[in-house]
């Protein structure tokens, strides 16, 4: 019994997966604790400012009921009714499996307890005045109280599973994190609201929040583009648009600077559906980290109520690979006189990295080598894990302020000439 109230779980072998509705409170000698489990229905991601003001006061008047009767308050995930009854009285809206969460306020817990108060009153009074910020903006609010903006971003994640909503139904919304330029157009009353090929700014357009929204007052639109190519490294895509890549190569850059933001994946998958299936490829340093970006964009996680996991996309690891890095290594070098990269590029794969590419990338239940047509993803992690080393994207500008640009010219027409029927053997520039 004592496993059963620290996992919080009841396992209902006769539903096939699927979770019953328990609330059985426990009594034990100096604590009481509520043992549920969550049913897996569809999510209300639309909810009115009052709903999730009536949510929050619901879920603070708990805390309020436990101090009067001088219990230790407690912060538990909402249970809602569904509308349309099914599932029974006590169905949560949108809880995926494990999404629940429980904060006390014992020694242990007490500071994120805090902080998820601290969030609940900022957005209980943003609600009510009707205006939505920034996350940023939180941080700020309550500097004092949060050691970063991390810690914060934190508390606010675990307030939209306690409520059940997702973090736009709070009135918050991220800071600008991703940017995209190239052949593509926003049209709207018939007028080119952007054009991705003339933007006033060097980093092209930002990638915002509203690409998050079911339906945009905008049409998408392309000329001519290829591809999405999503970039790992700001630098790198910064160096891609000053080339102006785009114009010799019609595709559409994109980058979420490291791991992307909600808004970037959106944008990837509204850009892919929208434009014909438009393919998708990656452009990420050869490490493990670079291929966990990457694949951010293919299977985005279960965790948070925010719906990630309807933002996933097919995508192709156009490089850098270790038999690219190989290559090069064999390739004479006319600059500097020499067939090889210096040593100094390189560098030892740490512990975390071996387990990155063990227990992560290379295990059937990541999802990233099961993606592609043959088994050479997993061949590149392997070979990977075999060398030793690792490298990133700008140690190729060791070869050539425009090398990068250059380099990756050369793989776009190779494949458009492979998808002419033009015969190659070039395989260190096969996309896979």
């Amino acid at each position: 019994m004592e496993d059963l109230i620290e996992s919080g779980v009841v396992e209902d072998g006769t539903n096939q997966g699927r979770y019953a509705v328990i609330d059985a409170t426990l009594e034990i000698p100096g604590r009481a604790l509520s043992v549920t489990q969550t049913p897996v229905y569809g999510r209300h991601d639309h909810l009115t400012s009052d709903e999730v003001i009536a949510r929050i006061e619901r879920l603070i008047e708990t805390v309020v009921l436990a101090l009067e009767r001088g219990r230790m308050p407690i912060l538990e995930t909402l249970w809602i009714p569904l509308e349309n009854g099914s599932g029974g009285e006590d169905a949560v809206l949108g809880a995926q499996q494990g999404d629940i969460l429980r904060k006390t306020f014992h020694l242990h817990q007490c500071r994120s307890f805090t902080s998820i108060l601290l969030v609940l009153d900022f957005c209980h009074s943003l609600l009510r005045a009707r205006r939505t910020t920034t996350t940023r903006e939180v941080y700020y609010y309550h500097v004092t109280h949060y050691r970063s903006q991390k810690e914060c971003d934190s508390a606010i994640q675990d307030t939209a599973i306690l409520l059940q909503v997702p973090r736009s139904s709070l009135g918050l919304k991220a800071s600008p994190k991703g940017w995209f330029c190239g052949d593509v157009q926003l049209v709207s009353n018939g007028q080119v609201v952007l054009d991705g090929r003339h933007l006033q700014s060097i980093h092209g357009a930002p990638i915002s929040g509203e690409w998050l929204a079911p339906t945009r007052d905008f049409t998408i639109h392309s000329c001519a583009a290829t591809c999405i190519l999503v970039i790992e490294k700001e630098g790198v895509y910064n160096r891609l648009v000053e080339d102006r890549f785009f114009d010799r190569f019609p595709c559409i850059l994109v980058t979420g600077k490291g791991f992307p933001d909600l808004s970037t994946r959106a944008l990837v998958h509204v850009l892919h559906h929208t434009l014909g299936l438009l393919p998708v490829r990656g452009l990420c340093d050869c490490n493990p980290y670079g291929v966990m970006v990457l694949h951010t964009y293919q299977h985005t996680a279960r965790k948070g109520v925010d719906g990630g996991h309807r933002f996933g996309v097919p995508i192709s690891w156009i490089g850098l690979r270790p038999s690219q890095v190989q290559q090069l290594q064999r390739q004479p070098n006319t600059k500097h006189g020499q067939s090889k990269l210096p040593d100094q590029v390189f560098q030892s794969l740490t512990a975390l990295d071996k387990r990155r590419l063990e227990h992560h990338l290379l295990s059937e239940q990541h999802g990233w080598t099961t993606f592609g047509p043959d088994e050479r993803r997993v061949e590149e992690l392997e070979e990977m894990l075999k060398n030793g080393y690792k490298m990133e994207l700008e140690a190729l500008n060791w070869l050539g302020m425009d090398f990068i640009t250059k380099w990756l010219g050369d793989i776009f027409h190779y494949q458009d000439r492979a998808g002419h029927g033009h015969e190659g053997n070039s395989c260190w520039m096969d996309i896979i």
